[in-house]
């Protein structure tokens, strides 16, 4: 049996991994997550629970998890919610569930979510593989919040001034990239994923796999 025969069988398997993507708003996660699903991999955008109504067109356990507030509470209080934070009055996190039946299944699973929810989800799934973006400069920064044409110029300011606390947080994830171009930092996103497959603790039991046990 080849070496390539070998991996791919053993692929076929193993638990897909969890990516905790997160950045300053403008960075480009949004970007990156689009071409990393677009390359051909079995890697799926996790999807957030919330308790605010849904807006036209959003369906439910498609666009969010809808839930009622105290439904929320429950599973938060179950240990069921990996992150969370709240916006305006409504509650909004990563339920646990729908991650673990996706990695089950062998795939991929990435989060766009804030600094503060990365942080909460290290906390919570040590295992999980964060990734923070870097802008190249605080002035390209700027100029990708200014071109996207959505904020006015008060709103840029903010996301500037929090970008700043951001940045700061970026030693404790595991990996930091500078987007400085769309497909170069797709690219190496893969490779780290392919090696973050390869370490030894996620191989666990390979060894009778091979010898036939």
């Amino acid at each position: 049996m080849s070496n390539d025969s070998v991996n791919s069988d053993f692929k076929n398997f193993k638990r897909g991994l969890l990516i905790c993507l997160s950045g300053p708003s403008g960075v480009g996660k949004g970007t990156i997550i689009e071409a990393l699903k677009s390359a051909g991999t079995r890697m799926q955008h996790s999807i957030s629970i919330t308790t605010r109504q849904p807006r036209p067109g959003e369906i439910d356990n498609v666009s969010y998890y809808f839930r009622t507030r105290e439904r929320f509470l429950e599973l938060l209080d179950a240990g069921e919610i990996l992150e969370h934070d709240e916006y305006c009055g409504n509650l909004y996190g990563t339920p646990r569930e729908p991650i673990r039946r996706l990695m089950a299944a062998g795939t991929d699973v990435i989060m766009d979510v804030t600094v503060p929810g990365s942080l909460e989800t290290i906390a919570n799934f040590p295992d999980a593989i964060s990734i923070f973006l870097l802008p190249p400069s605080f002035s390209e920064l700027r100029r990708r919040l200014t071109d996207r044409g959505t904020e006015s110029s008060d709103v840029i300011e903010q996301r500037m001034k929090k970008a700043v606390y951001e940045v700061r947080q970026a030693a404790k994830f595991k990996y930091i990239i500078i987007n400085e171009d769309v497909n170069r930092t797709a690219a190496v996103i893969h490779h780290i994923l392919d090696a973050e497959r390869h370490r030894a603790e996620r191989r666990i039991g390979i060894e009778d796999y091979i010898l036939g046990k």
